[in-house]
């Protein structure tokens, strides 16, 4: 059994019914990357175990626990109990009274694409290794097989909890637990690109796995194609790299020099793609954690984001899916 801590940031999260509208009847839920990589990780997980239960008498899923900081109102008790019900460990989630998490909005288009208005400064995420909980999480941390965490997760972070998270991260790695690292870089989050870089420059070196999305990596650090993102990546000092590109293929590659590429199936109906990327990187470690090779994860892991963008929101049933 595999146990992979997902650290991150989960927000209330406004979703409207009708493309292209702005007021109106909208749906009230919660969501955060790594928090539906973390999701996506369970449902996955609890979709194999059911499946090989037809084979084995094993119908245990592999683990996901969520690292963040709420506060002690109702909407944080309610994504605490809802994170749970998923089967989502949350022992290292810290409480602040007085704090609430951040909010945001999502406007979706015609063709499913989506834009996003944030209400974050004072989140109770920003506070997450404050006042010594950072021990508590890096005690924890030897009881894990794996840590995830993304780009968003650095750049909420001030100056010095950032670095105090990539030492975390560090120690962990140097003592044999495995990174997982997608870029999810987000300008407006970052005083300026030089800063998210030299972050994302001391992670890489500490990753097993690292799960970009081309486009946003494109556009930071000026990768002419997926395969040079990998090989980024590889050089700065990553084992693996996952490079998603929407409906074109996703490609990996390793330092050990195993290289692919597998096309997606055609979506038809596009409806949201908030959560494309998380819910592919959460489905992947799901899939790995039960065994599945590579190409194998990826397969199943374009499956569940092929659904998840057929369907409103970032958090969505899956359990009607059949995974390859």
């Amino acid at each position: 059994m595999s146990h992979i801590a997902f650290i991150g940031e989960c927000m209330i999260e406004l979703s409207g019914s009708k493309p292209d509208a702005i007021f109106g009847a909208a749906q009230l839920g919660f969501a955060g990357d790594t928090l539906n990589a973390a999701t996506y990780m369970a449902r996955t997980s609890r979709l194999l175990a059911d499946e090989n239960a037809q084979h084995t008498n094993d119908v245990s899923a592999n683990m996901a626990s969520y690292i963040t900081a709420l506060g002690t109102d109702p909407y944080s008790n309610a994504m605490l109990r809802a994170w749970q019900q998923d089967g989502i460990g949350t022992d290292l989630v810290r409480k602040i009274d007085g704090a609430l998490p951040g909010l945001y909005a999502i406007q979706t288009d015609t063709h499913g694409e989506r834009s996003f208005s944030y209400w974050r400064e004072n989140a109770a995420a920003k506070l997450m290794l404050r006042d010594g909980h950072d021990d508590k999480i890096r005690n924890a941390f030897a009881q894990l097989d794996g840590i995830y965490l993304s780009g968003i997760t650095l750049a909420i972070l001030s100056e010095s909890d950032r670095t105090k998270m990539i030492n975390l991260v560090a120690d962990f790695a140097h003592k044999g637990g495995k990174v997982y690292f997608d870029t999810n870089h987000r300008p407006r989050l970052w005083s300026d690109s030089k800063t998210a870089i030299a972050a994302y420059d001391a992670i890489a070196p500490l990753c097993h796995t690292v799960l970009p999305t081309f486009d946003d990596d494109a556009a930071l650090f000026g990768d002419a194609s997926p395969t040079h993102t990998a090989k980024r990546w590889l050089d700065a000092g990553a084992l693996e790299v996952i490079v998603k590109s929407g409906g074109d293929p996703t490609i990996f590659a390793t330092k050990d020099g195993d290289t692919g590429s597998i096309t997606p199936p055609v979506i038809t109906k596009i409806v949201d793609t908030t959560s494309a990327g998380d819910s592919f990187n959460g489905a992947f470690l799901g899939a790995k954690s039960h065994g599945k090779t590579t190409p194998q994860s990826i397969v199943i892991a374009q499956q569940v984001a092929g659904l998840v963008i057929g369907r409103h929101g970032a958090l969505v049933d899956i359990s009607d899916i059949t995974l390859a």
